[in-house]
């Protein structure tokens, strides 16, 4: 992942982490941009998720959470990623969801719900199949436009993954990392999902498009 904290217009982000939630089906919400390499990057915002803590604590949140996020990336094919914030009395924890449309980076942020704080881990996805296209925002991640389909791991954890603890789902798990040495599956992603409410369930339905996103052209490989 690329840590977009420092890259990302400030008042921009404070103004998406401020505004509340609005469901919009149509096109994902740029609410932030950030200068990589030279290049404009807009951060689009495609959901938010809230729950109740439970005696699973962060992990049980986690998998809550995985299982929107594995749904997304199958749908659009890229990353997107969420912080793991919780409300000062601890009784609720929520996620801001937000990509950039790669396959190659999700935008590491302080968003968080309002009224909620950041836990200093997050949760992201990973391309969930082994072959991909690289598009145009993953050519200004990597400086080129690799000339074939990349190849890759969904379920293991990249270099840039280990900057700060966090979660990451893959094809078939959902992995925690607290540094190289430090990493264990959460869940077995070919489990069925825990049930959700409908107001989950209305948020999930109410992301993006494929079509609304960037590089939208470049569809995921087999």
């Amino acid at each position: 992942m690329w840590d977009m904290r420092r890259a990302i217009k400030v008042g921009v982000l404070v103004w998406a982490v401020l505004l509340p939630w609005q469901v919009r089906a149509e096109a994902p919400v740029v609410v932030a941009h950030a200068t990589v390499h030279g290049h404009d990057v807009p951060v689009h915002r495609i959901g938010e998720l809230r729950a109740p803590d439970t005696p699973a604590g962060m992990d049980g949140f986690a998998v809550r959470v995985a299982y929107v996020l594995r749904a997304w990336t199958r749908k659009h094919g890229v990353e997107a990623i969420g912080n793991l914030c919780r409300t000062p009395d601890g009784a609720t924890w929520g996620t801001v969801l937000l990509t950039v449309g790669a396959h190659v980076a999700s935008p590491v942020t302080n968003a968080c719900p309002l009224g909620m704080l950041a836990t200093g881990v997050d949760i992201h996805s990973h391309p969930q199949r082994q072959h991909y296209r690289a598009n145009a925002v993953d050519q200004i991640f990597l400086g080129r436009l690799p000339c074939r389909e990349v190849t890759t791991q969904p379920d293991t954890f990249g270099p840039d993954d280990y900057g700060r603890p966090g979660y990451m789902v893959g094809r078939l798990g959902l992995h925690f990392q607290r540094g190289l040495d430090r990493v264990r599956l959460v869940r077995d992603m070919r489990l069925p999902p825990p049930a959700m409410s409908s107001d989950d369930l209305r948020r999930i339905a109410a992301v993006a498009s494929p079509a609304a996103l960037p590089g939208a052209a470049s569809q995921p490989g087999s």
